[in-house]
């Protein structure tokens, strides 16, 4: 006969158990939701994470990516609020995304060699990710489309109302018109635009210079950011630097993927 002090204790480890697998398994996919593998070999040394502009997922850096050849592993940065992480609260605070963010993709890319690529807002994201990594893990850093960290525009987009946000976020090539005719799908990526706005606007940007070669992009037909503003990369890195102008406007991972892809692998390839 078991005793029913035995029986209560068996429960009592069993719902214990289940809690502590529940909550490992909701971490892991966590994980999973934030880094995105999107093409190449798992097995290649060189791994790049992109992060894409104020409000977008890893839809916004696929095209790039899969122009890599296959020695590269690529994977895309999904922050919170946006495509499967919607019902997650978008962070304002660019430390604390960094901070977590830095981790992940240490634990992630494992023994691999870690390259870092940010468009727009996600230059600036990439660029405080490299500051908090070791630089003997870190192999490369590239931007586009966005002002070194000392030249951030001071500003408070992120609290205008609606009606100028959303027309702020359209002249800056991030809002397309099928987007801007669907109020309900607006009404799902504002917040998130709108937390990436203030994450970079209200940053106390105090920049150092990092020992990463960086490598700058910047469309021909760029509108926002001056060339002089994007070739100030140069001045944050004591491990060479390099500027190339590619055909487009601001948003180049949709006007020039295919040239993005082929300008990092040149230079870091």
């Amino acid at each position: 006969m078991i005793a029913p002090g035995y029986r209560r204790e068996k429960r009592h480890i069993e719902r214990r158990r289940t809690a502590v697998c529940r909550t490992f398994s909701m971490a892991c996919m966590c994980r999973v939701r934030e880094l995105v593998e999107i093409s190449g070999n798992s097995d290649a040394r060189s791994v790049l994470y992109a992060v894409p502009h104020a409000g977008a997922g890893v839809a916004a850096v696929k095209r790039m990516c899969r122009s890599l050849p296959d020695r590269w592993l690529t994977v895309g940065v999904r922050l919170p609020g946006r495509e499967s992480r919607t019902r997650e609260e978008p962070l304002t605070d660019l430390n604390r995304l960094t901070d977590g963010l830095a981790k992940s993709i240490g634990e992630h890319a494992g023994d691999r060699e870690i390259h870092l690529y940010g468009h727009c807002a996600g230059a600036i994201i990439a660029y405080e990710v490299a500051r908090r990594l070791p630089a003997a893990r870190l192999r490369g850093l590239a931007v586009s489309a966005h002002q070194s960290p000392d030249r951030v525009p001071v500003g408070e987009v992120w609290r205008w109302p609606r009606e100028e946000f959303l027309a702020r976020v359209r002249e800056d090539g991030y809002l397309p018109d099928e987007l801007v005719g669907n109020p309900e799908l607006l009404s799902l990526v504002e917040p998130a635009l709108r937390a990436d706005y203030r994450a970079i606007e209200c940053h106390h940007h105090d920049p150092e210079v990092i020992d990463v070669p960086v490598l700058a992009l910047l469309g021909t037909e760029e509108h926002a950011v001056p060339v002089e503003d994007i070739r100030s990369w140069g001045e944050w890195t004591s491990a060479g630097f390099g500027l190339e102008l590619l055909p487009g406007g601001h948003n180049l991972l949709s006007d020039s993927p295919v040239e993005v892809a082929r300008a990092i692998d040149r230079r870091f390839g």
